[in-house]
């Protein structure tokens, strides 16, 4: 296999749409010099008439623009606004590059393109080569003919694809939003949330993605493999390995060898070798087989992410051609439907036969210009999901599919994916046959690119596109046909089955409800709906946090909180301007009024008066009412007996902005995370109030076994308890158990608690803390120690907080934990990561401000 990369400089500019590809040489022949865009001064932008800017591809255009100073980055100020112009040119790749005769010489020699974003004409050498509009297939023809030894040229022309979907018509109509500056997405094969959604300012998109390479090759390659595990029991694995391979002479056969193995290491686990006779084109091979001693993939806390190195050749024609090596996880997944009593069904994940309770968040792209995200901010984000005891993200389907590095990060930190296709709240025209066509092969592509990851937990069709059809549209303006059912309900599916028949497959998330796909008692729920807010107003969320507890939902993919983010973030993104609470920069960033009234209603129900906080004082508040709220909802899941799983909307931001995340745009922890984090704890105690005393459960998702020695009865806010019962508790991995324990006390001055070793301390008091009277604590640094490069900070108080923390002079230092309870009494000790140099850290409490006495 030889291949060509053309990533790299380019040459680039814009033009007017109706320079349409056959006037290529109208724009080659643009004369030197200074290239710009007239814009914001003027209610239109205008391209100049001479000179190119440099583009490194793979980019977005919006990158070289910021280079060459033509765009200020738009996520700074309100600069998102001067960027609107971008969807209405034409954009222009231009790029010399040399091929040499042997390249030309193999049989097979293919452009490859793993992203154009969107609609791309491609010319080479003056010929057209090629047409695509899909962001989520690659670009992949046979372009010999086009080429020639030497010198050669390529052309790619983008542009957004609006310009073909501007009049509104009867299916866009039902996506219409005030957030979106084109309802006429659906029509468009790229991420559909960079039209603008309620959580992100809209941003145009164009251009090229990931990879740009020629590929050529004689004889025959592996087009695809995977690993598919059967079953597992205590010593072996049965598997069955799967082989697509490509001969590239159409009109011959050829034997060839095909050799293949699973390494542990430098340990052979299995090895295999079949004698073929392929034929032009697509041929397939297979093999079943055990893994003697095998050992397993585990989510997240459950146990080891253990993967092999799958390694491929096939030889034909004398010619060796080594595959790409993968990682493979040994692992079984399905989705445990089983019955209840009452007549609805269990919806929980099982991995290696074992319950797994799902804990996490929804994944949005990591940028608006989605095009620029380095690897390394997927490292970091899917590190801080483990860190955060996350088991499963859920990838939302207005996104994008991400590169192969994501999953490869998933999988070695054991994140399981509940993986939306990518469409999103809004019908899609499955009557036009094109528009299928395209469907088809994302399909076809994207179940056979991430069939073999160990992360992957189960494809679901779409976001909310079945609860909008059986939920949003009363019957006199309800669409006569569910618009997308050939794609979510056949085309999906199939290809699933084809490509990775072991991974679950459900039409749409939210689903499996009757006859409501969104139906709180059954399946995947989006409980929006259902979190205890005030019924006369849809957005003040006086939250009575009992709701959550008696909520029946199994498994709940979408819920949450909004919260603001750290004041680094803030001012970051303000770029040296005052922040000004009422001012056009904070208000475009997610805090408009829709944003605030459910802020500030929670803060003043919950914490304390809003309309007293300066702009330090609402930025903490907020984040700790957001904490709260997410701790609240976790554990309300994790103790019920059917509960499943818990996954927040959102775990990250693709642009700075207050919004429901617990990390931002810029990769800095909320407060909120800390809040979930204990939430999400893989040894967990959680305590509740009940009619008998204190409902304690007990939850060990680790693979390993304990007897736990718990301390369990009731304790004054100044620290005094009552009666203590001692219970010894035999627990056993990946366990959940519950029982109720005879305890008293007045719970308007203290509350129930549970501890013991080997788990942080739980107690029965609800976040409705301005409800309390809390005595005055003294909360300090007892000791601080250098351990590495790390502090460990010792801290204690004399009385009951219910939130303390440490603070550094820079916001975006790590703590092992944070805003956090102290009980008198006891100490607890944080990790400061990495920064044992960091001056002023100081340890504070939150203060709860006291209702007014009626």
């Amino acid at each position: 296999m030889r291949t060509l990369d053309l990533s790299g400089p380019w040459k680039l500019r814009a033009e007017f749409l109706d320079m349409t590809p056959g006037r290529f040489q109208e724009v080659l022949d643009r004369p030197e010099g200074k290239f710009d865009v007239y814009h914001g001064k003027m209610p239109n932008a205008f391209p100049s008439k001479e000179g190119f800017i440099t583009a490194n591809v793979p980019c977005d255009v919006i990158t070289p623009l910021v280079e060459a100073e033509i765009i200020s980055e738009p996520f700074l100020k309100t600069n998102t606004k001067d960027c609107l112009w971008i969807r209405d040119f034409s954009w222009w790749f231009i790029r010399e590059f040399q091929v040499e005769e042997d390249l030309l010489k193999e049989e097979i020699v293919r452009l490859y393109i793993e992203m154009l974003d969107f609609k791309a004409d491609i010319i080479i050498n003056g010929k057209p080569a090629g047409h695509h509009t899909n962001a989520f297939c690659p670009f992949c023809e046979d372009v010999k003919r086009f080429l020639k030894p030497g010198a050669n040229q390529i052309i790619i022309r983008l542009t957004s694809g609006m310009e073909d979907h501007y009049p509104k018509d009867s299916i866009a109509f039902y996506c219409a939003s005030e957030n979106a500056i084109c309802d006429q997405r659906v029509y468009t094969r790229k991420p559909q949330f960079t039209y603008g959604w309620d959580w992100c300012q809209p941003l145009p998109t164009c251009g090229i993605g990931r990879g740009i390479r020629i590929e050529a090759f004689t004889g025959a390659r592996v087009a695809a493999s995977r690993v598919d595990t059967l079953s597992v029991d205590k010593n072996c694995a049965h598997v069955r390995f799967v082989f697509e391979l490509e001969k590239s002479d159409m009109c011959s056969s050829k034997e060839a060898i095909l050799e293949y193995e699973l390494l542990d290491g430098e340990i052979v686990a299995f090895a295999g070798k079949q004698t073929l006779l392929l034929t032009g084109g697509v041929n397939y091979a297979e093999e079943s087989a055990v893994v003697e001693n095998a050992k397993l993939w585990w989510p997240n806390g459950y146990g080891d992410q253990h993967q092999y190195i799958f390694r491929v050749k096939v030889t034909c024609g004398g010619r060796s051609i080594t595959a790409k090596d993968k990682k493979i996880g040994l692992r079984t997944v399905e989705i445990d439907h089983s019955k209840l009593e009452d007549g609805t069904r269990n919806f929980f994940f099982k991995v290696n036969g074992v319950r797994v309770f799902c804990k996490g968040g929804n994944w949005v792209p990591t940028d608006s210009v989605y095009l620029r995200t380095p690897d390394s901010s997927y490292r970091t984000l899917v590190d801080e999901a483990k860190a955060a005891g996350f088991t499963m993200l859920r990838m939302w389907g207005g996104g994008t599919y991400e590169p192969d590095c994501f999953y490869e990060y998933c999988s070695e930190d054991g994140i399981l994916l509940m993986h939306d296709f990518m469409y999103a709240c809004g019908y899609y025209p499955d009557h036009d046959p094109a528009f299928l066509f395209e469907a088809e092969q994302e399909a076809e592509h994207q179940t056979k690119r991430l069939a073999h990851y160990a992360c992957m937990g189960v494809w679901t069709g779409n976001n909310e596109i079945a609860e909008s059809y059986t939920d949003w549209f009363p019957e006199p303006i309800k669409l006569p046909r569910f618009y997308g059912e050939k794609i979510f309900n056949y085309i999906q599916p199939r290809a699933v089955h084809r490509n990775s028949p072991l991974i679950p497959y459900m039409p749409s998330s939210p689903y499996f409800g009757d006859p409501r796909a969104n139906q709180v008692d059954d399946g995947d729920v989006h409980a929006w709906t259902y979190l205890g807010r005030d019924p006369n107003t849809k957005f003040k969320f006086q939250y009575e946090l009992e709701a959550f507890d008696r909520m029946p939902a199994r498994f709940s993919s979408e819920y949450g909180f909004f919260g603001a983010q750290m004041e680094s973030t803030v001012r970051r993104y303000h770029d040296g301007e005052e922040l000004d609470r009422e001012g056009a920069i904070w208000k475009h960033h997610g805090e408009f009024d829709r944003k605030r009234e459910p802020i500030d209603g929670a803060i003043n129900r919950h914490l304390t008066e809003f309309s007293a906080l300066d702009t330090k004082g609402y930025l903490l508040y907020s984040g700790i009412m957001q904490g709260c709220l997410y701790a609240e909802m976790a554990e309300a899941m994790r103790q019920k007996p059917y509960g499943a799983g818990d996954l927040i909307w959102m775990y990250n931001d693709c642009w700075p902005e207050t919004g429901w995340t617990i990390i931002d745009y810029y990769l800095t922890r909320k407060v909120s995370f800390y809040f979930l984090k204990r939430a999400f704890a893989t040894r967990k105690l959680i305590v509740r109030q009940s009619e008998g005393g204190a409902l304690v459960t007990v939850i060990n998702e680790s693979p390993e076994a304990l007897e736990a020695k718990l301390s369990i009865g009731y304790m004054g806010f100044d620290g005094k308890t009552g009666a203590v019962v001692e219970k010894s508790v035999q627990v056993g991995s990946h366990s959940w158990q519950q029982f109720t324990v005879e305890v008293s006390g007045d719970l308007t001055k203290g509350f129930f608690f549970a501890k013991g070793d080997g788990f942080e301390t739980a107690d029965s008091l609800r976040a409705y803390y301005r409800d309390y009277s809390f005595p005055k604590a003294q909360v300090k640094i007892d000791r601080v120690e250098e351990d590495g490069n790390d502090l460990l900070v010792t801290v204690s108080a004399d009385a009951y907080v219910p939130v303390a923390y440490l603070q550094a002079e820079d916001d975006r230092v790590h703590f092992s934990d944070n805003y956090f309870k102290l009980y008198p009494g006891e100490s607890k000790t944080i990790r400061q990561e990495g920064s044992h140099n960091q001056p002023n850290l100081a340890v504070a409490e939150m203060t709860p401000g006291e209702r007014e006495k009626l």
